[in-house]
């Protein structure tokens, strides 16, 4: 599932429409019952649905690297085929910061999608363990086969060392096993560590009741396991046939809405521009780091055209900024935010994203205030700043 950033980014080649109303991304009610889990609620949605987003706070070790993703897949493939039965909608996914469940459907079948959200919480099993270690090691390997996949790998490397991939790494994943898998389910799914967005016009009482027993109580007992041997996994060799070029820049705590709009504005003066060849920009989070990367993709005709539209693309866009692009771009920003939390799946969505990255669960009315008084200045200076910055540069070629 992509991050905020990227879902905002999605839509920057949308024409711009009219901002529809906006709904309230403030919750309705905190709610912090004994021992967990934190939930934030919403009521100002449609009687007939409810829709739960839970993460679970989830940073894993260099020998755990995939745990999560592994957890994932054994939870994605029991909630799917409850879900079926009555037609709701149940999705995991794992992101930097935590590991996501997720159930909307009739508000009818309360208790059914809350059990559903349970039977994706339990405890991984080794009967279910080698079909997907091998499942996550095939995509392992075909994103490691790409220029893309080996790019990141480096970039992340480069931006933030020691830093884990939550779907793995090279040689992590031939190194685990069920009791590894269970000591990093163990260890993170305990209740009062636990995050719960709810999007439901029901009491409150209702909601408590039937989310009570998700996760684990504090007495639940953590194995100790050795550490792993590294056993060297030969670097990835992509086969490559055009020129690969990633320009990266490491992005701090800076004002989020001004490094949206900055990404949007360049990657509207990037399309604008044309070329023979393929560019882009996006924020990758990375989990302990956040970076905007301008990357690109030339056979060897276009290749000295490529470099030279990415290398000096961030000054081209500070120099043809003008406040009426900054008011536009933000302004597209929060159409696409409010449009996406119009339904209950996507406000969960996005209130869960921002407070799983630190935000709070008022997050996204926050970055909807920031954007909506978003200046010129504040944008020109983001860009200034990358156009007087050096970039991590990573290539591939033939």
């Amino acid at each position: 599932m992509a991050s905020l950033a990227a879902l905002l980014l999605a839509f920057m080649a949308a024409p711009a429409i009219q901002a529809p109303a906006a709904a309230s991304f403030q919750p309705d009610e905190l709610l912090r019952p004994p021992g967990g889990p934190e939930i934030a609620v919403f009521h100002s949605v449609p009687p007939e649905v409810v829709s739960f987003r839970l993460s679970v706070p989830l940073l894993e070790s260099r020998d755990e690297a995939g745990a999560g993703q592994l957890i994932q897949l054994q939870a994605q493939e029991r909630m799917t085929v409850l879900a079926a039965r009555i037609g709701a909608r149940a999705e995991v996914h794992r992101t930097p910061q935590a590991l996501v469940y997720e159930v909307s459907g009739a508000s009818a079948d309360l208790d059914f999608l809350a059990w559903i959200l349970r039977e994706g919480l339990r405890r991984p099993s080794s009967e279910e363990f080698e079909a997907a270690r091998r499942q996550l090691q095939v995509e392992l390997d075909r994103r490691m086969e790409t220029p893309q996949g080996v790019l990141f790998l480096r970039v992340r490397e480069a931006l933030a060392p020691g830093a884990i991939s939550v779907a793995g790494a090279p040689g992590s994943l031939d190194r685990m096993d069920i009791s590894r898998v269970q000591a990093v389910w163990a260890r993170s799914h305990r209740r009062q560590d636990l995050r719960l967005v709810v999007a439901a016009r029901l009491p409150s009482e209702l909601i408590l009741s039937a989310v009570s027993g998700l996760g684990l109580g504090p007495e639940t007992v953590v194995p100790q396991l050795p550490p792993l041997q590294d056993t060297g996994a030969p670097r990835p060799t992509p086969e490559v046939i055009r020129h690969w070029t990633v320009h990266a820049f490491a992005m701090g705590s800076g004002p989020e809405a001004a490094s949206l709009v900055g990404a949007r504005w360049m990657a509207e003066v990037l399309r604008e521009a044309g070329g023979d060849f393929e560019a882009g920009v996006e924020i990758w989070d990375m989990g302990e780091a956040r970076a905007l990367v301008l990357s690109g993709a030339a056979y060897p005709r276009s290749r000295q055209s490529m470099d030279s539209r990415i290398r000096s693309l961030p000054a081209d866009a500070a120099a043809r900024l003008t406040d009426s692009d900054v008011r536009r771009m933000a302004d597209g920003l929060r159409t696409d935010i409010i449009l996406e939390g119009r339904t209950p799946w996507g406000l969960t969505e996005l209130v869960g994203q921002a407070w799983d990255s630190g935000h709070g669960p008022d997050g996204v009315e926050l970055l909807l205030s920031n954007l909506a008084s978003l200046s010129h200045q504040q944008v020109l200076g983001f860009l200034q700043f990358l156009a007087n910055a050096i970039p991590l540069r990573e290539e591939l070629h033939p």
